[in-house]
Order: structure tokens, then C-alpha cells, then sequence
């Protein structure tokens, strides 16, 4: 029995659908013990971070997300420093990124970057490779919190009961 092209690519297509399901699929139905972090502003002003700290998380980041609200953010977490590069192919909505080295200090700040409208998308990003912390919050966000570069953050880490 010889398998055709046709039903060969239909079974790969069914083989990414159901890999991508299994990665969104967590994240959007939401985990009871996932953590979180409470970002405190230079201005003393708390806001509560959604965190991308796995390779799989930091993939989809925003993607699925309609809006996010005015005082959150989603908060990406990497391993290792590099310039952490952002595009926003199947965001919805534009967003302020901040870039932060390993004590929150911010490096490179890019506001009201557009959702990517056509492929190639642009990347985003710092030329130093230190950046350990990238933020995303709603456009708007760095102007109305008076966030400028050489600002630090703190985070607190809050755990869901």
C-alpha cells in the first residue's frame, strides 16, 4: 500500500496542529500554580507580570492575547544574556518592550511597536548582548510610568494558592 503525497502532508499538517495544541493549549487554559511577579516601578507604582520562562512560553508570549490590560505586563525570563531580539508576528494590539540587564536595570526601551503587518517581520531590540529580562506591556505604558533607561525594577515573586 503506497502512501500519496496528499495524505502525507495532511498527517504532517495533523502532526504540527496537535505540537502546537499541546504547547497552547496549557497556556491559554491557565495552571492554578502558576507563579507570577509583582514588578515594582522606579516610581514605587506595583503591577503584576505574567511570566515566559521556558523556551515553549517565550515562543508564544502574547500571541494568543487580544489586549493587555493598562497596569500588567508579561514578563519574558531567559537563561542566558543576549540581546533577546522581539517581533510581533500574531500579536494583536502595539506594545511598549523594555530590555532588562541581570540587576533590572533598563537598557533599550522601544514604545508603541505595531503589530507585524507582512513577513519579513522586523526585530527589536538592544545592540548589547546583556539583557537577561524583556518586558511587554500595552503602548502607552513607558510614557504614563516615566520609564527611562538606567531605571531599575524590582520583582517580587507571588505564588497562586
Amino acid at each position: 500500500m503506497a502512501i500519496d503525497k496528499e495524505n502525507l502532508k495532511k498527517g504532517a499538517f495533523l502532526v504540527l496542529v496537535l505540537v502546537a495544541m499541546g504547547v497552547a493549549f496549557p497556556l491559554l487554559m491557565g495552571n492554578q500554580d502558576i507563579n507570577y511577579f509583582m514588578v515594582e516601578l522606579p516610581n514605587g507604582k506595583q503591577i503584576p507580570a505574567q511570566v515566559a520562562d521556558s523556551p515553549e512560553k517565550q515562543i508564544v508570549g502574547l500571541f494568543f492575547a487580544k489586549e493587555l490590560p493598562p497596569d500588567s505586563a508579561m514578563l519574558y525570563i531567559y537563561e542566558d544574556e543576549d540581546s533577546h531580539r522581539i517581533w510581533t508576528k500574531n500579536s494583536h494590539f502595539p506594545i511598549d518592550i523594555l530590555w532588562m540587564d541581570r540587576n533590572r536595570r533598563i537598557l533599550h526601551i522601544e514604545e508603541s511597536v505595531p503589530p507585524c503587518a507582512e513577513d519579513p517581520c522586523p526585530a527589536y531590540g538592544p545592540k548589547e548582548p546583556e539583557t537577561l529580562y524583556v518586558m511587554q506591556a500595552a503602548a502607552g505604558f513607558t510614557k504614563a510610568n516615566h520609564l527611562e533607561p538606567g531605571m531599575s525594577m524590582i520583582f517580587r515573586l507571588v505564588q497562586r494558592k
